[in-house]
């Protein structure tokens, strides 16, 4: 056990959330994720989940046109009892899989869920140098279409025992992989409904879980809101195991990745289900080729909006591009690195919405002020001013202040220059 003066440890974290059960001490976690036997017996509630809209903005490769459509995103999260479940056998999988990442030389490689201590900016950085260096070289970036909705249950549960090197899957383990591809979810606003809950107000008198387990069978388990996944493909996005797991489900892709590109002098990384090669001019044909007959083994498939292709030469002394490579959110032609144009329009939406919510909270508020005979306040500015410009700490300017920073790019501080003036234009509107 641990002492009470000690850190806990990595894997546990108290979360505070809601759920159908209630948050677990950590010395009742221990108990249970340290315990096979009470693992492999564990009843796993569903997951809880609701959708958001989300603005998906995109640029025409052919036009350049900016298009927004909106997108419903789904997130799930696992009850308290669950997660840690997950997180402790995350950690328990993930140091035997980062011994075969180094043994199969796949450290640079690998790049997305691992602890590197870097995010994309640093990855993108290092493919834009290599290209660099290389003058003369083609870049072929694809990604996998529904990623962790398309994971086959058979060829993760394949994996799964080759990590461990054994022929079946131990009870314990065997019930964590029934829970992430098994699983089932309540929707979070008819399930909230069923027990009475508000969804903006979940926590009112004291509650420390959303039901009793007899409240559960009759209110959520009787009246049907429970959905299992019975297709045989995808996991859920959002547990602490997910993440993990993707990476195991391409471990014999990546490595058969890097042997192709070593073998004619390239590059492979691969960040999620976004893939990057870089191979001698003239192997855009062959490394497509490669990818979709590997890919036909993990049957999934890649999304071709998503594939972009591009030469790399040396003309003049300098090097250009036949179109620029995007990758991880930024572009690159050989000279310049810049952020993707719609990252700004996204940013610039989400400015425009923010902003005029802020004024019309403003107006509603004086409203019941002059009622009361209350003087008025001004636009409240101090949110504005940390969510959509640089003196927040962690938004969407300080993070391409960063890039440019890092990159050494004037030409993304360029495109950052104009974004102060414009929050100004729309408080002033």
């Amino acid at each position: 056990m641990t002492n009470k003066n000690e850190d806990p440890p990595s894997w546990y974290r108290l979360r505070r959330y809601l759920h159908f059960d209630e948050p677990l001490s950590l010395q009742k976690a221990q108990q249970l994720v340290t315990d096979p036997k009470a693992v492999s017996r564990h009843a796993f509630w569903p997951l809880i989940r609701f959708r958001i809209e989300t603005a998906k903005v995109r640029q025409d490769k052919t036009t350049g046109k900016i298009e927004t459509k909106e997108k419903l995103r789904e997130i799930s999260y696992a009850a308290h009892s669950d997660s840690q479940i997950f997180s402790y056998y995350c950690q328990s999988l993930s140091a035997i899989y980062e011994e075969k990442v180094a043994e199969r030389q796949l450290v640079d490689s690998v790049l997305a869920f691992r602890s590197l201590g870097k995010n994309n900016i640093h990855f993108a950085k290092r493919a834009f140098d290599d290209i660099k260096a290389r003058g003369d070289c083609t870049a072929v970036a694809f990604d996998i279409t529904k990623f962790f909705d398309t994971i086959s249950h058979r060829l993760l549960k394949q994996r799964w025992k080759e990590l461990l090197g054994v022929a079946e899957l131990s009870p314990d383990h065997y019930a964590v992989f029934k829970a992430v591809t098994k699983f089932s979810v309540v929707d979070r606003d008819k399930g909230f409904a069923a027990l009475d809950v508000s969804v903006h107000n979940p926590r009112s008198g004291g509650r420390r879980r959303l039901c009793t387990p007899s409240e559960y069978r009759e209110r959520i388990r009787d009246a049907n809101l429970i959905e299992t996944n019975s297709s045989g493909i995808g996991i859920p996005q959002g547990t602490a195991i997910s993440a993990l797991l993707s990476n195991i489900y391409m471990l014999e892709f990546d490595s058969a990745a890097l042997s192709f590109v070593t073998s004619y002098g390239g590059t492979y990384m691969r960040y999620c289900d976004d893939m990057l090669f870089l191979m001698p001019l003239g192997m855009r044909d062959s490394t497509e080729a490669f990818l979709l007959n590997e890919l036909k083994k993990l049957e999934v498939s890649i999304n071709v909006d998503k594939t972009d292709a591009c030469d790399f030469i040396n003309k003049d002394g300098l090097q250009v591009s036949d179109r620029p490579l995007q990758y991880l959110g930024f572009m690159f032609d050989g000279q310049r690195i810049v952020i993707r144009s719609a990252a700004f329009a996204k940013f610039s939406n989400r400015m425009k919405r923010g902003v005029s919510l802020a004024k019309q909270t403003m107006r509603r508020k004086n409203t019941l002020r002059n009622r009361l005979g209350v003087p008025e306040r001004k636009l409240y500015l101090k949110k504005l001013l940390t969510r959509y410009s640089h003196v927040g700490k962690r938004n969407f300017l300080r993070y391409g202040y960063s890039a440019a920073d890092l990159m050494d790019s004037s030409a993304i501080r360029k495109q950052l220059r104009p974004l102060w003036p414009r929050l100004h234009d729309e408080i002033n509107k």
